[in-house]
């Protein structure tokens, strides 16, 4: 499907004569990605985005719109581009980026426009955006996909031999990983919390289908496609992403939550209590030291990243109180107010929610 000028799937959209926008594939995969590096600024490696665009292009209810200028002198080129994907008819803006040169030029509205239909047609009832402080494209998404802004979001990164757990904190035993005694407390000295005993996170479908629940009764939908990705990439015996379970008390033998941690990424990571989050985290981080047969390239960053909603107040003063930075802000837009927001900590890089 290609849309020249001005039609854009019915929308009077006026586009420069030499854009057109049509659907992507897998041949614009690094031109898109250059798109994005060049539109944040940043710098990245291809190697490290490969995986997580191949699945967000590939999976189900999936949309991806690219714009491509065409002029009559010069080489053609993508200038800007779109993706979404719905889940559980909750539809969710990717990414989304125009070059600066082609600002203010009706691209980005045409490429929205697009993301949006496919969602509707996927049966998308409710809709957020993960947006950059960029005052014209968040007033877009005011304007075209009904997402105001609810919450604050947060990058933050630091050491992650600084994180240190409250005194008391119960601890966390893995069913295949030695324990780290950095964060081991005497039974004698727990005065907080259930023990939680860690088991990897394998694409079984008992698993999936608890991991769907703790999705579903926080978050309010399930995403059952990116589990299997993360899976994928971080999980299985020998990979750092844990299921958590309570082993005692009134919750004892419920999932407690979940939490994903791999070579090129962090997150999500989800509990019921909220209080478990940073035990959670910091038991999937301690894993990455150690030694297992086989295992290269694990993700080993001095300063691993971590995103999360400004109004966590559990995981973010526990990471600014151990010496931890902030360093980027964003918005999580949406067309209904978010749930579950401060139950969890979400996928970096900012490809997922």
């Amino acid at each position: 499907m290609t849309l020249p000028g001005d039609n854009v799937a019915g929308v009077s959209t006026h586009l420069p004569r030499s854009v057109t926008i049509r659907r992507g594939d897998q041949n614009d995969e690094q031109a898109t990605f250059e798109v994005m590096r060049r539109a944040m600024g940043f710098e990245m490696s291809w190697p490290q985005h490969i995986s997580a665009r191949r699945h967000m292009r590939t999976s189900p209810n999936s949309s991806y719109w690219v714009a491509e200028d065409n002029p009559r002198v010069g080489r053609h080129r993508i200038v800007g581009y779109a993706h979404s994907m719905v889940r559980d008819a909750v539809w969710q803006l990717t990414e989304f980026f125009v070059l600066p040169s082609h600002h203010r030029m009706g691209i980005g509205g045409a490429l929205l426009n697009l993301c949006i239909q496919d969602g509707d047609e996927a049966g998308a009832k409710r809709r957020f955006v993960l947006a950059s402080h960029h005052p014209s494209a968040d007033a877009l998404y005011i304007r075209r996909a009904h997402c105001l802004p609810r919450v604050p979001m947060l990058l933050v990164a630091g050491q992650s031999g600084a994180l240190r757990l409250p005194a008391g904190t119960a601890p966390v035993i893995d069913s295949v990983a030695p324990p780290d005694t950095r964060n081991l407390q005497p039974a004698s000295a727990v005065t907080g919390g259930e023990l939680l005993v860690a088991q990897p996170i394998l694409p079984e479908e008992y698993i999936l289908n608890e991991i769907n629940r703790l999705d579903y009764q926080v978050l309010g939908y399930t995403r059952t496609a990116e589990h299997r990705h993360w899976i994928n990439e971080n999980g299985g015996p020998e990979g750092n992403a844990r299921l958590f379970r309570y082993t005692e008390g009134r919750h004892a033998g419920e999932f407690a939550g979940y939490c994903y941690y791999g070579k090129y990424s962090s997150g999500p990571a989800l509990c019921y209590n909220t209080a478990d989050l940073p035990r959670v985290i910091t038991h999937v981080l301690s894993l990455r030291r150690r030694p297992i047969t086989g295992i290269t390239g694990l993700m080993d960053s001095a300063e691993p990243y971590w995103a999360m909603s400004g109004t966590n107040d559990t995981v973010l003063k526990w990471m600014i109180n151990c010496g931890w930075n902030i360093v980027y802000h964003y918005l999580y837009m949406s067309s209904e107010p978010p749930q579950g927001i401060d139950q969890y900590v979400c996928h970096n890089p900012l490809h997922f929610f």
